[in-house]
């Protein structure tokens, strides 16, 4: 039996069909089964997905859409549950860092208020 020898050039491909079909590049191994392969190659994840001209988090400017959905998210959960959301809230937290680079990121962006001993208030900031 044959050993399927897996190049460079397919990982490349395939994460870039995978990001195609995420909106977003992949971060875990249960969205690109190759990841620790593509690691292990390239020296870093970060690296590796240089290679492929995608980057490990969005850029500011990129969707503002999909921000802007998650924003209002937040917003809905503190007005309707009354709490501070929490990385179980949402659908995909993989994509919350992708674009906020992490729930508190997001709970930032939406305008709620940090306190001094690290928790988050209910309180928006901005409005």
């Amino acid at each position: 039996m044959s050993k399927k020898i897996i190049t460079d050039q397919f990982l490349i491909e395939e994460v870039i069909r995978t990001a195609k079909l995420l909106g977003r590049p992949p971060v875990g191994v249960t969205e690109y089964q190759y990841r620790n392969l593509a690691t292990q190659r390239f020296g870093s994840w970060i690296k590796f997905l240089s290679e492929a001209d995608l980057h490990w988090k969005a850029d500011l400017g990129e969707g503002a859409e999909i921000r802007n959905m998650y924003i209002e998210e937040v917003r809905q959960i503190v007005h309707i549950l009354n709490r501070v959301p929490r990385t179980s809230d949402f659908e995909d937290i993989r994509e919350v860092r992708y674009y906020f680079k992490s729930l508190n990121g997001l709970l930032e962006a939406a305008g709620l208020e940090k306190k001094n001993n690290g928790y988050w208030s209910k309180k928006f900031i901005n409005g």
